[in-house]
């Protein structure tokens, strides 16, 4: 299948554009984050928990589990809505109604000129994911200026982390989502799984 030479400077661009966007604003504020942690941290990081009274202790964990259900809620989120929205079968039959296939069924090239909805869709989500990575990220510094011990503002790092692991490997499938959509044949899987 031939692609159109305008299509494929799309597709490319997309590539270039997930790398910048998660590299810029998914593992670079982070970085600014760990920074930031430290440096918020650091007078308290010093101060013994063990001193504190079972009151304390109490409303530490109570901030804690509130901060971590916060950034695992974000992450379900983000995780459901991505899968929502970039699910081939679902853009496969967006694209195949929007060439006329539930009149007739439309040729490859017809269906390869509506890959701009699963464009819109990869768009979308990398979006949203990217705002849910920052809310994360800032989740994070929350958690030091609530007072937090260091430790448990690391358990939410790492969970902020973990989702920019996920967000980078999601760049695989929109790869291959868009380019079975611009060549055509996204609506050709939707159609294999119905067999």
């Amino acid at each position: 299948m031939h692609i159109k030479p305008s299509q494929e400077k799309k597709w490319l661009q997309l590539q270039q554009r997930l790398s910048n966007i998660w590299l810029f604003w998914g593992l670079f504020p982070l970085g600014i984050v760990i920074v930031l942690m430290l440096v918020l941290a650091g007078p308290t990081a010093s101060a013994s928990t063990a001193s504190a009274t079972q009151q304390e202790h109490l409303v530490i964990k109570r901030r804690t589990e509130a901060v971590m259900a916060v950034s695992a809620l974000l992450f379900f989120a983000g995780f459901s809505l991505d899968g929502r929205w970039t699910d081939d079968e679902r853009v496969g039959r967006h694209i195949l109604y929007a060439a006329g296939g539930d009149q007739f069924h439309p040729t490859h090239n017809q269906l390869a000129s509506y890959a701009d909805k699963a464009f819109r869709a990869v768009n979308r989500s990398v979006t949203m994911l990217t705002g849910v990575g920052l809310v994360m990220a800032l989740l994070v510094l929350v958690a030091v200026v609530i007072d937090l011990p260091v430790v448990n503002a690391l358990y939410v790092l790492m969970l902020a982390a973990i989702f920019q692991i996920f967000v980078f490997s999601r760049h695989t499938y929109y790869r291959d989502l868009i380019y079975a959509a611009i060549s055509g044949e996204l609506s050709d899987l939707d159609e294999d799984n119905e067999k």
